[in-house]
């Protein structure tokens, strides 16, 4: 019974491993600049109808306009 738990939980474990989204890595910022990290927020997974968006970077204060939750996109932009 105690080896049928263990192997639930390593299979289960392992299945979540696998379902995550890759992580992506923040890119460089150009010599001498920084970089604005904009979020856009969609309603569907199409992607066509934007809802909202976050930024923050570039020395400014981070803001933010309508929907900040549901599909994400990820935008890098050089100051």
């Amino acid at each position: 019974m105690l080896r049928r738990t263990l192997l639930a939980l390593v299979v289960t474990g392992a299945v979540i491993a696998g379902a995550q989204a890759p992580a992506s890595a923040i890119p460089v910022p150009p010599p001498g600049g920084d970089l604005l990290v904009v979020f856009a927020y969609y309603a569907d997974t199409a992607k066509t109808q934007l809802i909202g968006q976050s930024w923050t970077g570039c020395g400014q204060p981070a803001g933010s306009w309508g929907v900040t939750s549901g599909i994400r996109q990820v935008f890098f932009t050089p100051c």
